[in-house]
């Protein structure tokens, strides 16, 4: 870098001959002031004049132009390899489809009914069992009658299907009950009472001056009454909660009429017969 210190009264004027001299403009030159211009005591005695060191930047070497980029030699394409077009696939032969055996459904137990009828057949009646069920259905119900206070006389009759005990007396209806379920509880209390010591059950079978034979009969009046009234409407009928040997009395009534049929409906206690036209 060239400099030249120049000195005038101004540090205007040192600038302007300082760039007379290096031949450049005010932009490209680093001007560095040295000394102040001072005027003096009155401006007469001990004048300074300014002091400005100028340099001129070092010109700057020529640029060497950039070369072209060398050429890049053209790489030959090769035309990409043809895969062989893969050979289908052989087809192999569906295998046989082996039918398929229905299964063996195993033989199904003996129905319910054939092992009751077989076990009715196994049972053998016996008297001397038969009498003792009676002395203790005898004993149980003289027990009862006695803790109600009745007199009461037992008329004893038995086969192999039944023993039959007919009470007579006075006041006797209490034991009947409405519609006969007062008498069926005591007959089923009584089969229990007398069965329980005996392998085999012998049936018992209550009734009061006759009352089932009554009873009977009113019922069988009913259904035939009740069959001509469904034939009449059209419209079935049912009658109220019965016992299921009074519904029994009522099927077997009707089981010979050719235009109704019978058919017991609801739960126990309250099953009922419903008499209706044959479809």
């Amino acid at each position: 870098m060239k400099t030249v210190r120049i000195t005038a009264k101004t540090i205007d004027a040192a600038v302007e001959e300082g760039l007379k001299q290096l031949g450049i403009s005010r932009e490209e030159a680093v001007v560095h002031v040295v000394e102040q211009p001072s005027s003096g005591l009155f401006g007469l005695i001990h004048k300074k004049l300014a002091a400005v060191d100028i340099s001129a930047p070092d010109e700057e070497p020529a640029k060497e132009e950039p070369k072209e980029a060398a050429e890049v030699p053209a790489v030959e394409e090769k035309p990409a390899a043809v895969e062989p077009e893969a050979e289908p696939a052989e087809e192999k032969p569906e295998e046989p489809k082996t039918e398929e055996k229905p299964e063996e459904k195993p033989e199904e137990p003996a129905a319910p009914e054939a092992k009751e009828k077989k076990k009715s057949e196994d049972f053998v009646f016996n008297p001397e069992e038969q009498e003792k069920t009676a002395d203790e259905a005898k004993k149980f119900l003289e027990s009862v009658f006695q803790g109600m206070h009745l007199n009461v006389t037992m008329e004893r009759m038995m086969n192999e299907e039944r023993i039959l005990f007919n009470l007579h007396g006075e006041g006797l209806g209490i034991l009947i009950g409405k519609h006969g379920q007062t008498l069926d509880a005591l007959q089923y209390l009584t089969n229990l009472a007398a069965g329980k010591e005996f392998h085999h059950h012998y049936f018992i079978l209550l009734d009061v001056e006759n009352y089932r034979e009554r009873r009977k009969d009113t019922l069988e009046a009913l259904a035939r009454r009740l069959a001509a009234k469904v034939k009449r409407t059209g419209e079935e009928v049912r009658l109220e909660p019965m016992a299921a040997g009074e519904r029994r009395i009522i099927h077997l009534a009707l089981q010979d009429d050719g235009a109704v049929t019978t058919e017991s409906e609801g739960e126990a206690p309250h099953r009922y017969v419903v008499i209706k036209l044959k479809e």
